[in-house]
């Protein structure tokens, strides 16, 4: 397939995962197992020859694999930037796929919510996207997935440390969770700090979608589990799933108390986002996801109406870089992101109404 970032790319033609999301809080949940072949040096130590056969091994697995519905492989050299980055947002994966070059791949079948990464960090990650808070389903899913690949596969296995990862923090059962939560009343009345201290846990941290907590881009907390060595996926599944439930209620709460008191501050906050929305002549995606933020939290809290259908979870991912492209009916030079940002959220705020 020819490299390139033309937006005819099949990439660029994935079903978005949020077409039938609902939650307010929950937005989203990855889970990502990572296996090595066991006769073959990590990815790191691996010559060309060796990553070539590793690629067409696992891809010789996926061919017929019956859990997957049309899997495609693309080889990264025929894989453009933009499709890379696109690829990164859609699957809200952290690893960076940009330095990916020749003998390293994609595997992506018709559904847009199952990924395989070949030969990145480790010889296989797969990866699940669940906009319906059903982590066990997705679980069950990789372990069939998992299961007919070993039919034909022997991973890399120790029976004191499990299944063997490049970093070894991630090695036993080689399962990452991260979940993606909406909490902007918990983070503009100040409670997230106090939230943080009393959920503190070892085994699950709790950070921005930049990695840290200073800044909360979007007002997204993504909590992760630390490690998987010396725990079983059932234990990591449950710890996730109880630590969101918490965070979900603890939000819902301040959303309750602030309608009740009819909370001023925050009402110039929301009404301030939206001035943004409708105003702003350029937008940088921080500002837009901000604002945005804020803008969602008032239409769910009945302080600002919305038409119905009007998917504001969509919203907030569609408008980072490499979806704004996507989405585009005309070409965008990269200078003129933030004017066409700008563009797309006024036709947004142009559909909502202050109900204070």
């Amino acid at each position: 397939m020819k490299k390139g970032n033309n937006k005819s790319h099949p990439i660029f033609q994935m079903k978005n995962p949020w077409d039938t999301h609902s939650h307010n809080v929950w937005l989203a949940s990855t889970l990502s197992v990572s296996r090595n072949l066991s006769k073959f040096k990590f990815p790191a130590k691996l010559d060309k020859i060796h990553e070539e056969q590793v690629l067409s091994l696992i891809w010789e697995g996926f061919k017929t694999m019956p859990q997957l519905k049309n899997p495609v492989l693309y080889r990264s050299e025929e894989v453009g930037p933009l499709q890379k980055e696109f690829l990164l947002e859609h699957f809200l994966v952290p690893n960076g796929f940009h330095q990916a070059h020749a003998g390293e791949g994609f595997i992506i079948d018709e559904s847009a919510d199952f990924l395989a990464v070949v030969n990145l960090r480790d010889h296989l990650e797969m990866n699940v996207i669940d906009t319906q808070q059903e982590i066990e389903k997705s679980w069950n899913r990789l372990v069939q997935v998992e299961g007919h690949l070993s039919k034909s596969l022997d991973f890399a296995f120790n029976s004191r440390f499990g299944f063997l990862i490049a970093d070894p923090k991630d090695s036993g059962t080689g399962l990452s969770v991260s979940l993606y939560l909406h909490v902007p009343a918990m983070i503009h009345t100040g409670e997230l700090a106090e939230l943080l201290e009393r959920e503190k846990d070892e085994e699950v941290l709790a950070v921005g979608l930049q990695g840290k907590t200073t800044e909360m881009l979007g007002d997204i907390l993504v909590a992760r589990n630390t490690c998987s060595i010396g725990l079983t996926e059932e234990y990591i599944l449950t710890t996730m799933r109880m630590w969101a439930t918490r965070a979900v209620v603890a939000e819902i709460s301040i959303r309750k108390k602030l309608m009740a008191n009819n909370d001023e501050q925050m009402k110039n906050k929301v009404t301030r986002a939206l001035g943004v929305l409708t105003h702003s002549y350029q937008l940088e995606v921080i500002e837009a996801l901000n604002a945005l933020s804020l803008v969602k939290l008032g239409v769910e809290i009945g302080w600002i109406l919305a038409p119905e259908g009007l998917n504001l979870n969509q919203i907030l991912f569609n408008c980072r870089r490499a979806h704004l492209i996507g989405i585009s009916k005309e070409a965008i030079e990269i200078p003129d992101l933030p004017k066409r940002r700008a563009e797309y959220l006024h036709e947004i705020a142009s559909q909502l109404k202050l109900a204070i």
